[in-house]
């Protein structure tokens, strides 16, 4: 089983020698490492390039991406069709991982000769400081409209079919992710596999370890804890989700339900109270997470043009 592991770096020296080698090791698959580095200033390609592996083929972008999110996203668009297609499935990975050795082979073993295209997990928080690991729970099960409020999981256990690749391609042309504020390449994923009606499998499995360390404070938020919380509340105040909006609006007919979830929940706090008690347990998947949700939208909060 051919699998092509696509890795944006930034200044990963730190971490990155691990995360490659816990990839290298994964069992019963053949993978190929395409690393697309955004302008790194420390030793991440020459760690890169001290593998000397033929697997490892490493992409040195012209310019600055601006973030994970848009090199994940330049990455996928800039690789053809027919590399794609060389390739069973596909999967994504951050550079301060690490990876258990079955991770990609429990992710096939659930795509293969099944009519899922998209496969996710929870996953071990690993906070590198403490040395304390906590099961981040994302195999909830899914709702009808889950995806225009939350993603599925971290982008790092996503693995997905070639043809969902391709698709997915086309879809980034045309949209304008890079002046999206609060892009995420992890909702945004999961949104356009749900929304335009590819199966999506989240799986139970904890095959990887995601590191939260100093410089990846973001990675909190996939805990439901007072830090993760507080850092939601100052997100949502900043018009967090009113961005989303604007942003998943490009991709939805604008005489579909969603289209009116969105508008009823963008138009004022009236609208948006109702939305959530209309649909309540349909728009996340996890009931206590609904809870926060719901509580996050009674912030009044100024929307921006």
């Amino acid at each position: 089983m051919k699998v092509l592991v696509i890795l944006a770096s930034f200044n990963g020296e730190k971490y990155i020698y691990d995360q490659i080698n816990s990839i290298l090791l994964q069992e019963d698959v053949c993978v190929d490492i395409f690393v697309f580095d955004d302008l790194s200033s420390d030793s991440t390609v020459e760690i890169l390039q001290k593998f000397s592996n033929s697997k490892i083929n490493i992409f040195l972008n012209e310019t600055s991406s601006g973030s994970a999110a848009n090199n994940f996203c330049n990455s996928l668009l800039k690789i053809s069709d027919e590399t794609y297609i060389k390739y069973d499935f596909i999967a994504l990975a951050d550079q301060d991982d690490i990876w258990h050795f079955k991770k990609i082979k429990t992710a096939v073993d659930k795509l293969n000769f099944s009519e899922f295209s998209l496969y996710g997990s929870n996953m071990v928080l690993w906070e590198q400081n403490t040395g304390k690991e906590l099961i981040i729970k994302k195999d909830f099960i899914q709702k009808e409209f889950d995806f225009l409020f939350e993603g599925g999981s971290a982008g790092c256990t996503y693995v997905f079919t070639p043809d969902f690749a391709i698709s997915l391609k086309k879809k980034l042309k045309d949209i304008n992710y890079i002046n999206w504020k609060f892009f995420s390449h992890d909702w945004f994923i999961y949104f356009y596999a749900r929304h335009a009606g590819f199966k999506v499998f989240l799986d139970n499995s904890s095959l990887i370890r995601y590191r939260i360390h100093n410089e990846n404070v973001h990675g909190q938020l996939n805990n439901i804890s007072w830090f993760s919380l507080k850092k939601r509340y100052f997100l949502v105040r900043s018009g967090w989700y009113f961005e989303q909006i604007k942003g998943f609006l490009q991709m939805i007919n604008p005489n579909s339900k969603y289209y009116d979830i969105y508008y009823f929940y963008n138009l004022n706090w009236f609208t948006r109270v109702w939305v959530c008690i209309r649909y309540n347990f349909k728009l996340l998947r996890s009931k206590r997470k609904f809870l926060f949700f719901f509580l996050l939208s009674l912030i009044p909060v100024k929307k921006r043009n």
